[in-house]
């Protein structure tokens, strides 16, 4: 499955940056190297965003997803790719993600909770939801 947003590995040094495109015949061999010497992967997303104001003229929505990039946000060590405008909040037992908008006038807060020790992730939740579903009409023949 394709990518929703195209990235490049970068690796920052004091003098230069190294950009490592997808698909480089040595990519696995540079990676290793780099992680040998400690250089940190970095992620440059690509993105082609609209003009906030514009948006909001044609739209009547301020803070859509059309008119913010990406950027990396480090959760347990690990690049978590965020929306620039979206604010990753870690408390004990879960994880927020907050963005703030206004559409058609009224403001929202939209805040996303993802608990961190999941009995369950909601993809198996909908798929039971769905078998057992299919299971009903089974039983209804």
């Amino acid at each position: 499955m394709k990518p929703q947003q195209e990235c490049i590995t970068a690796y920052v040094f004091p003098e230069y940056i190294f950009l490592l495109p997808n698909g480089h015949p040595s990519r696995p061999k540079i990676e290793e190297l780099f992680k040998e010497m400690g250089i940190r992967k970095h992620r440059l997303w690509g993105r082609k965003t609209k003009i906030e104001s514009q948006h909001y003229i044609e739209t009547g929505v301020w803070g859509s997803y059309e008119t913010v990039g990406i950027k990396d946000r480090t959760l347990d060590g690990k690049p978590i790719p965020l929306f620039g405008d979206t604010e990753l909040k870690e408390q004990s037992d879960s994880i927020c993600l907050e963005r703030h908008m206004i559409v058609g006038g009224k403001k929202f807060a939209v805040s996303s909770v993802f608990p961190k020790a999941a009995a369950s992730l909601p993809t198996d939740k909908l798929l039971s939801l769905i078998d057992k579903e299919l299971e009903k009409e089974r039983k209804s023949f």
